[in-house]
């Protein structure tokens, strides 16, 4: 009987996982995904799975100043990630054209399951979403088109 070959404890780190969903291009009202599907509007990405995200459109406040959509974020939108297994160690928050806070109640929630929050605009959050996701990193991404700008 052969001996099994020992795991030598390297890998190639420019090998993608080619099952791996990943964003190939920020859309001005979605995002092109790796798997040759295109997703409109606001998208969340689990554990390689992805999900349109329905939130309200961007929307003036009492004095006319637009509010972005992640200032009013409901935590329920983003109940999957009370049941995904494993738990992803950090979520990347693209707030569309610039960086966008996310409501208190979203953050305070996704800080009580664990997850770490990034945030950028979505262009830079797609490229942080990519290279983490490539390098193994178990990361959520959670993004609105590049053309909401709030």
């Amino acid at each position: 009987m052969k001996e099994p070959l020992l795991d030598a404890g390297i890998a190639n780190m420019f090998q993608v996982d080619q099952n791996m969903i990943h964003i190939t291009k920020t859309l001005q009202t979605g995002f092109r995904l790796s798997n040759g599907k295109t997703a409109y509007g606001p998208l969340l990405i689990v554990n390689n799975e992805a999900f349109t995200l329905k939130i309200p459109p961007p929307s003036p406040d009492p004095n006319g100043k637009i509010v972005n959509p992640l200032l009013l974020l409901d935590p329920k939108a983003l109940a999957v990630l009370d049941i995904v297994t494993p738990k992803p160690e950090l979520i990347v928050v693209g707030g569309g054209a610039q960086i966008s806070p996310l409501s208190a109640d979203a953050r305070k929630y996704l800080t009580s399951i664990g997850l770490n929050v990034e945030l950028a605009n979505t262009r830079y959050a797609s490229n942080t979403f990519n290279a983490l996701s490539e390098e193994g990193r178990n990361a959520a991404f959670l993004a609105l088109p590049v053309g909401v700008s709030a």
